[in-house]
C-alpha cells in the first residue's frame, strides 16, 4: 500500500506584493508526533498499514545479515542494488512477488540497512498483506511496510519591545504578543537563536530571495527521482526548490491530480518563518533570525517516497548516508511539515529514535485533516514534538489534527480570511522560481516552524538542553488556548518570550514529573485583533467546521510527555 495523502492545502496565498489573493487545494500532510500519548508499541503493525494498493515496499534487514552488508557497502544510496543482492534475498523478493504475477523492477539501498522495493504493478490490498506476511517469514528481514507517500502539510495596538523595522511585520500577527501570537518580538532581547541550526526536510529553498541572504548553510537534494526532482538527476548538492506544479492527471501512481496545481514554494514558506532576514527593512522577520538553515530537499513533482526520507533525515541529523558528503553542520532541530497518512511505520520510527540518540529535536506538523493526529506519520511517531495549528482568536484552527498525541500549537491561522494566514517567503511564479515574493498561507505546516525557531531560541540560550526537557518548557509555558472544540489540542499555544524566560531563569523551571497548566504570569493576555479584510475571499473549507458546542481549554489537561 503506497501510504497516499490526501492533498488538501486548504489554504489561501497571497502574493503580497501584487495584493492577489488566489484559494489552493493542495496537498494535506502528515506529521510526526511527539511526546504524547503516542501508540502504545514502538514498532506498528505492517498490517495495519496495509490498507490501500501499493507497487512500493520499505524492507528493513536484519544488522548484520548478508542483504544489510550490501546496503551498507553501497556506492551512493538510491541507487538500484537489486543485482547485488545475494541470489537468496533476489530469489525471496522474486518469488513474493512472483505469487502475484509481477516483478521486483529495483531495490534502492538506504540508511539503517533499509530498501526501497518497486514492483511493476500495484498490489491490491489482500496482496499487499500476503506479499508483506511472505517477506518477514524469510530469514534475515525484520520488517516490511508499504513505502509512505510524503508531501507537504499545509495548504491550510502592541505592547512588545522590539518591533523589527521588517516591511510587512505589521501584518505577521504570529509573532507578536496580541492576537494569541507567540510573543517572539519580547524574545528576542534575550535571544535570536545565534550558533543554533535547524534543518528544514521540504521542498527545497529559494536561495536567491533577500530574506535569506546570510541565512542558508550547505544543504542536500534527496529526491531520488530524476522526474520528481525536475533536475534530472538523483541525490545531489542543490537544494533548491525547482517548483512542484502539476498538471490534472499528473501523479497516476498517487491517484492522480483532479486539477492543475501551482507550485507552493512550501520549504521556503516554513524556512522563512523561522529565521527570514530581520530588521533589513525588507520583507518579514523570522522567530530565530540569527539562526540559520540547512535546506533539505525531499517533495518535489508529486511529492516524494519515504524511502528518500530516511536518507534525508539521517544525513541532517548529522548520520552517515553513502554516497553523500557528510553535514557539516548537524541540526540541532529538525522542522519537519511534511508527511503521510498512516499508523507510524517502523522504519520511520527506527530513523527517529536514531536522529534523536545524535543530538536533533525534531518537530513535526499535525496535519490539516481534522482527525486525530495518531493516524498520520511521522506526526504520530514516538520523539517527535507534534504541533497542532491555532487562530488568532485561540481556538483551534478547523483544519488542524487534534488528540492527546499533539504537544503543542502554534499560529497555523484560519481559511475564512487572508489576513488571517501566515505571511512568509514564496515566489511570484506559479511554475518554476522567477522572482521572489511573499505569501500568506495557512496550515499546521505554518505552525510548526514557530515552535522550531522558538526552540532555537531556547537553544541559543542553553544548548545542553535535551529533547524532552525541551518539550516540559515548551508546554509549562505555553499561553492557555481560548477553546479547543476537539478532545486534546496541546498545552497550549508556545510563548516564545515565556520559554526564553523559563531558560534564562527569568521564571520558575517547570515540573518534569507531572503536566501543569501554564502560569499566569508566564503570558500576557491580549484580546483578539480587528475583523478580517472584507477584501479577502474564502478558499475551499475543510470537511468538518468546529463545533459550535466548543468547551474551554484555559487550564489543559496535558498528559506526561516521554522519550523512549
Amino acid at each position: 500500500m503506497t501510504t497516499t495523502l490526501s492533498r488538501k492545502r486548504v489554504l489561501i496565498i497571497a502574493i503580497v506584493s501584487t495584493v492577489a489573493v488566489v484559494s489552493i487545494i493542495a496537498a494535506g500532510l502528515v506529521y510526526a508526533g511527539v511526546f504524547g500519548n503516542r501508540s502504545s508499541s514502538a514498532k506498528a503493525s505492517s498490517s495495519t498499514a496495509a490498507n490501500e494498493p501499493s507497487d512500493r515496499f520499505i524492507v528493513s534487514y536484519a544488522e548484520n545479515s548478508a542483504a544489510a552488508k550490501v546496503i551498507a557497502s553501497a556506492k551512493a544510496y538510491g541507487e538500484n542494488v537489486l543485482e547485488s543482492l545475494p541470489s537468496e534475498d533476489r530469489q525471496t523478493l522474486d518469488n513474493a512477488a512472483g505469487k502475484f504475477s509481477v516483478k521486483v523492477e529495483n531495490v534502492t539501498a538506504h540508511s539503517l540497512s533499509t530498501a526501497g522495493v518497486k514492483l511493476s504493478d500495484k498490489l491490491t490490498v489482500n496482496q499487499v498483506k500476503e506479499f508483506i506476511s511472505t517477506l518477514e517469514a524469510a530469514n534475515g528481514i525484520e520488517s516490511v511496510e508499504p513505502d509512505m507517500h510524503m508531501t507537504a502539510v499545509d495548504n491550510a495596538s502592541s505592547e512588545d519591545s522590539n518591533v523589527p523595522d521588517d516591511q510587512y511585520f505589521s501584518k505577521q500577527w504570529d509573532m507578536t504578543s496580541g492576537s494569541y501570537g507567540i510573543n517572539a518580538t519580547n524574545a528576542w532581547s534575550q535571544s535570536t537563536g545565534k550558533g543554533v541550526t535547524v534543518a528544514v526536510i521540504d521542498t527545497g529553498i529559494l536561495s536567491n530571495h533577500p530574506d535569506f541572504e546570510g541565512q542558508l548553510l550547505p544543504g542536500y537534494d534527496f529526491i531520488s527521482d530524476p522526474a520528481r526532482a525536475r533536475d534530472n538527476d538523483g541525490y545531489d548538492a542543490d537544494p533548491s526548490d525547482e517548483g512542484d506544479w502539476i498538471k490534472q492527471g499528473d501523479c497516476s501512481s498517487e491517484g492522480g491530480a483532479s486539477k492543475d496545481q501551482t507550485s507552493s514554494w512550501h520549504g521556503s514558506h516554513v524556512a522563512g518563518t523561522i529565521a527570514a532576514r530581520t530588521n533589513n527593512k525588507n520583507g518579514v522577520a523570522g522567530v530565530a533570525p540569527d539562526a540559520k538553515i540547512v535546506p533539505v530537499r525531499v517533495l518535489g513533482r508529486c511529492g516524494s517516497t519515504s524511502a528518500d526520507t530516511i536518507d534525508a533525515v539521517t544525513w541532517a541529523s548529522g548520520g552517515k548516508v553513502n554516497g553523500v558528503p557528510d553535514n557539516e553542520n548537524p541540526a540541532r532541530i529538525i522542522n519537519m511539515s511534511i508527511g503521510g497518512t498512516g499508523s507510524c511505520p517502523r522504519f520511520f520510527q527506527k530513523t527517529i529514535d536514531a536522529a534523536v540518540a545524535r543530538g536533533s529535536i525534531i518537530v513535526a506538523a499535525a496535519g490539516n485533516d481534522d482527525q486525530d493526529v495518531r493516524n498520520v506519520a511521522p506526526a504520530g511517531c514516538k520523539n517527535v514534538i507534534t504541533v497542532g495549528a491555532s487562530t488568532k482568536t485561540g481556538a483551534r484552527s478547523s483544519f488542524s489534527n487534534y488528540g492527546t498525541g499533539v504537544d503543542i500549537s502554534a499560529p497555523g491561522g484560519e481559511i475564512d480570511a487572508a489576513e488571517n494566514g501566515i505571511l512568509s517567503l514564496a515566489d511570484k511564479s506559479t511554475k518554476a522560481p522567477q522572482d521572489p515574493d511573499y505569501a500568506i498561507m495557512m496550515g499546521t505546516s505554518q505552525a510548526t516552524p514557530h515552535v522550531s525557531g522558538t526552540v532555537a531560541l531556547m537553544l541559543a540560550l542553553n544548548p545542553d538542553l535535551k529533547a524532552e526537557e525541551v518539550v516540559t518548557i515548551l508546554q509549562n509555558t505555553a499561553t492557555p488556548m481560548a477553546e479547543c472544540d476537539r478532545k486534546a489540542c496541546g498545552a497550549g499555544i508556545v510563548n516564545a518570550a515565556a520559554a526564553v524566560d523559563n531558560v534564562s531563569g527569568k521564571s520558575p523551571g517547570p515540573s518534569t514529573t507531572a503536566s501543569a497548566s501554564p502560569s499566569a504570569s508566564d503570558k500576557e493576555s491580549s484580546s483578539p485583533s480587528a475583523s478580517p479584510s472584507t477584501s479577502s475571499r474564502r478558499s475551499s473549507s475543510p470537511s468538518t467546521s468546529p463545533s459550535t458546542s466548543s468547551r474551554k481549554s484555559s487550564t489543559p489537561s496535558v498528559p506526561p510527555r516521554r522519550f523512549q
